[in-house]
């Protein structure tokens, strides 16, 4: 009996095992006002978090993609914020604004490097000098020769440009010495044939190619094929060889025959996305697909508007917007919500929304515009006037048009966006919707500061008023 009872419980879990949802997480794009770094972020918490979800859902890697094809065949520079932040940090470094300096210069490097395939290392050492320069005159020392330390590592040989006071280039030939008694290793590059390589912005020649004695630590590898491609890989360097085999188009051990359109998620979901999804799914062997696009809402705060594709069903299920700071800090929550929104409807998909759909969430803009010292009298012939602090004030009330928060064809509405409100108002064609918020004795109109307040549905144009408080 014991057996039987453990057989069929091997198999009830074979079963549940096999009816386990596969899912694939699309890179979360950068939308208007967002950094790449901040969606990269958010996206890895949230795929943290359904990972550890494994007795719910299986998360499955995701296909190598082809590569974005690129205007006349070159390849793209540094990134327009790593330009920004360099430049803001140069001028400010110029206006001896170094507090200021520090952090835009070190944000440029750091995502200079990040990006080896593209970076421009005459920039790099530029920006190592004035950060150095700039800790030494705010008296952080140590910070000032750590990056010496690295301009030294990162250009061997390297002359500082005229006009730094000898302490200075006392200090650098200093790190130059600490370097010396460092371990030292070896690089191999490998690549396609007819590729150069080049190691933190030094020709190498063609591949193969070698560079000997280099400086343990942290150092950056680049290789541009014959026909203008880019690769790049960042390296640590021991006592060892260190070897790199560039390879264009996918990683290694990936075959470029199994290479897919990149599905290219942007605010507007429509048909040309739903087919990529489909492909990029089959591809991984998924079930289902989450996307989503981060966009700045405020000077403080990022967005995030996700949807959920089934493959099978072809059909895309939006999960609503998430809020978090800038800085990804407190967007722990919001992917817990998230990741049980994609549970959910990987259990039961429920409504769906028919492409073309947006997944940037609008700000409601419904106010009455208030025009003082008018007299106007409504349908039932009462005299619209509110009393100000100081005197009796007429007005005019005059609806303005609703902008809904989501498209209309989007019928998944049985469940609020995450991370927000219900919204009380029910727009529909033709029907304005007024409100008077009064704040402290003083008239303001509008709706949306800090919430609704004294929103209704109309039928024919009504006034309503409310005391609001927060």
């Amino acid at each position: 009996m014991p057996r039987t009872f453990a057989l069929l419980f091997l198999s009830f879990a074979a079963v549940a095992a096999a009816d386990k949802p596969r899912l694939v997480i699309v890179p979360f794009s950068t939308g208007e006002g967002a950094t790449d770094k901040a969606a990269g972020r958010f996206g890895a918490l949230v795929a943290d978090e359904l990972k550890s979800r494994a007795d719910a859902v299986e998360v499955v890697a995701p296909p190598v993609t082809k590569p974005a094809p690129e205007k006349g065949g070159a390849k793209k520079g540094p990134s327009a914020e790593t330009m920004a932040a360099l430049e803001a940090g140069r001028k400010a470094f110029d206006d001896l604004r170094f507090d200021e300096a520090i952090p835009a210069l070190k944000k440029g490097v750091e995502l200079m490097l990040a990006e080896p395939a593209t970076a421009d290392f005459e920039l790099v050492q530029d920006a190592l000098v004035k950060i150095a320069a700039a800790n030494f005159r705010n008296g952080e020392e140590k910070d000032a020769k750590v990056a010496l330390t690295d301009l030294a590592r990162l250009a061997p040989g390297y002359a500082l440009p005229t006009g730094y006071p000898p302490v200075f280039q006392r200090e650098y030939e200093k790190a130059q010495k600490r370097l010396d008694k460092l371990p030292r290793g070896q690089v191999v590059i490998e690549g396609p044939s007819g590729a150069t390589a080049f190691l933190d912005g030094r020709d190498l020649g063609m591949v193969p190619a070698t560079e000997e004695n280099v400086p343990s630590g942290t150092h950056y590898v680049r290789v541009d094929g014959a026909r203008g491609e880019k690769f790049g890989q960042v390296i640590e360097v021991k006592s060892n060889s260190a070897r790199v085999k560039a390879a264009f188009g996918a990683p290694p051990g990936r075959a470029p025959v199994n290479m897919v359109p990149n599905p290219n998620v942007t605010a507007t979901v429509d048909e040309g996305m739903a087919q990529r999804l489909a492909a990029y799914c089959t591809a991984a062997g998924a079930d289902f697909a989450l996307i989503g696009i981060v966009y700045r809402v405020s000077d403080t705060q990022l967005s995030s508007g996700t949807a959920l594709f089934h493959a099978r069903r072809a059909a895309f299920a939006p999960l609503g917007t998430v809020t978090f700071d800038v800085d990804v800090l407190t967007a722990n929550t919001e992917s817990f919500k998230l990741a049980d929104e994609v549970l959910k409807r990987t259990a039961s998909l429920g409504a769906t929304a028919t492409a073309p759909f947006g997944l940037v969430t609008k700000k409601t803009q419904t106010v009455a515009v208030v025009k003082p010292d008018v007299v106007k009298v409504d349908p039932n012939g009462d005299d619209l006037s509110v009393a100000g602090p100081e005197r009796k004030t007429k007005v005019v009330i005059e609806p303005r048009t609703r902008v809904l928060d989501k498209p209309a064809n989007v019928v998944d509405v049985e469940d609020p966006p995450i991370g927000e409100p219900p919204d009380p108002v029910v727009a529909k064609p033709g029907v304005p919707v007024w409100v008077i918020v009064v704040v402290s004795g003083a008239l303001v109109a509008g709706a949306g500061v800090g919430g609704y307040f004294g929103i209704r549905e109309a039928t024919r144009p009504v006034t309503g008023t409310v005391t609001a408080s927060w």
